[in-house]
């Protein structure tokens, strides 16, 4: 049985089904089977209730059409990630179509071919939400004192408070720019020069327990490289403006398209995406219970993670299972019940043991 990628909250469900996304909103008559067969782990089911014909309806406006779900842009065809990313923009109930516009013609304005090729394969790696201006927002780690973790002398600093180390202030609101010939466009070249924005994977690691993780938000004219190591997930631009502090929350965006002017995290439930492949909050509109929700997060954890040719530690687990308050023993007891395979030392500790794939009786 394949397993197919999904996102599920209270109001819809979005399977990508033969690499491309489809949406079953709540007054679907197949929303409850498509959420039983994913509880189910009956993937195979899934095609049955999609309307894979359904496709995103066809416009034109200013240099963007969309014909047959192909774009154009002055009559020439695009490819690759961007395709995708915003016929799931679409997909996922966009009705203005200012973000999608706005992002291609932003994308076009960048002087380097070698930089938009290599920014397909930064989006690509998580399917990172855009502003309705069509500009990106990515994630950076600093220091606890939102200087950036390291300096350059041979940096120009356009924009941005430095200091006598060299080093860039982020705090909320600054924009931060450097002269693009600063920037290394070599992706070949690893540790390099240049504004370094990041997946959250990425830039919640760089960031560490001490320091802040920030929302910044770039233009896709700015971009210049990705490196090749870190699986494409960090990126350099000559230009990005910090707009939120989630050290606290620490939670990934998942909504493709944030208004601009207002919050990346709200009070109300307008304001928040819930954490992907989990229910929302609020139980009592949603048929499943607490067990099964926990279940399910960290299910589908360990199963991207051997997908990815990783096999997740106890602890890491807990810490993607932030708000439920597991302890190390609980999560081992969750998994083993699940029929996974936990490799134990008694050379480290309960938490780094690792979780395997499933045992075969």
């Amino acid at each position: 049985m394949k397993k197919v990628p999904y996102t599920i909250s209270e109001n819809s469900i979005t399977i990508f089904w033969d690499g491309k996304p489809y949406t079953i909103r709540k007054d679907n008559i197949n929303f409850q089977s498509a959420k039983k067969a994913i509880f189910d782990a009956d993937y195979d089911k899934l095609g049955d209730l999609i309307d894979v014909k359904k496709s995103v309806e066809n416009f034109v406006q200013g240099d963007i059409e969309v014909r047959d779900e192909v774009v154009y842009y002055k009559g020439h065809r695009l490819h690759g990630v961007v395709v995708d990313k915003l016929l799931e923009m679409l997909r996922a109930g966009m009705k203005d179509s200012a973000p999608l516009v706005n992002f291609i013609t932003r994308l076009q304005a960048n002087p380097s071919a070698n930089s938009v090729n290599e920014l397909y394969t930064f989006l690509s790696y998580k399917s990172l939400p855009n502003d309705e201006d069509g500009m990106v927002l990515g994630y950076k780690g600093v220091q606890g004192d939102y200087w950036s973790q390291t300096g350059n002398a041979d940096t120009i600093v356009l924009q941005g408070k430095t200091n006598e180390r060299h080093q860039i202030l982020n705090e909320v609101g600054a924009t931060i720019e450097v002269a693009r010939r600063c920037v290394d466009d070599n992706k070949d070249n690893h540790c390099s020069f240049g504004l370094h924005v990041g997946s959250y994977d990425y830039a919640n690691e760089w960031a560490g327990q001490d320091g802040k993780l920030l929302v910044v938000q770039f233009d896709p004219s700015d971009a210049v490289s990705v490196p090749t190591d870190c699986d494409f997930q960090k990126l350099r631009v000559s230009k990005y403006k910090v707009i939120a502090d989630i050290t606290d929350t620490r939670t990934e965006l998942h909504k493709p398209v944030y208004e601009a002017n207002k919050p990346i995290y709200g009070s109300n439930d307008d304001d928040v995406e819930d954490e992907e492949n989990t229910c929302c909050g609020d139980y009592d509109s949603c048929d499943c219970d607490g067990e099964d929700l926990v279940e399910l997060a960290i299910r589908n954890y360990i199963e991207n993670k051997h997908e990815e040719g990783e096999s997740p530690t106890l602890k890491q687990i807990q810490s993607r299972m932030k708000g439920y308050d597991l302890t190390c023993g609980e999560i081992f007891d969750i998994v083993n019940d699940m029929g996974y395979y936990i490799c134990e030392s008694y050379d480290c500790p309960r938490s780094m043991w690792k979780v395997e794939a499933k045992t075969e009786f």
